[in-house]
């Protein structure tokens, strides 16, 4: 039953999320030096950001704090939290289609990038926003996962 979930989750990609596929296909060719490894049918890359990033199918994990891959990464519970929560961008892929980059990519690029101030100001978390907020919900209920902190 597993492996036909991974199918259908493959499938849906490529059909209904096929722009954000592409997007993060073209990623995933520039980092093919980089680690990888597989989480519920999507394809995890290590990079070297500050930010971690799902785009379709594709996560990209930032090892800023330490290779993902050095130990276990599902034994480091803040870092499989930001694996749950970019998997659940790549689910809202498949619900949203075309649309996830006009309603779920913009507004994260812009709200983790020019936010920093308001977010201070306000005592607001990063997972404030929608999307973001949106995202734990359906990483952490598919997956499972009791987060430790928003």
């Amino acid at each position: 039953m597993k492996k036909i979930h991974c199918i259908g989750y493959i499938v849906l990609q490529w059909s209904w999320g096929i722009l954000q596929n592409v997007i993060g296909g073209v990623l995933y060719l520039s980092c093919l030096k980089k680690k990888h490894t597989s989480f519920r049918g999507a394809i995890v890359t290590e990079w070297h950001n500050p930010y971690s990033l799902g785009c379709g199918m594709f996560i990209f994990l930032s090892n800023y704090n330490g290779s993902i891959f050095d130990s276990n990464m599902f034994s480091k519970p803040h870092q499989y939290d930001i694996l749950v929560h970019e998997y659940g961008h790549t689910l809202q892929s498949i619900i949203l289609g075309p649309l996830f980059l006009t309603i779920i990519a913009l507004p994260s690029i812009v709200w983790s990038s020019l936010f920093d101030n308001f977010k201070k100001k306000r005592n607001l978390s990063y997972y404030w926003l929608y999307c973001e907020r949106w995202a734990n919900i359906l990483g952490d209920k598919v997956c499972g996962n009791k987060r430790i902190e928003d």
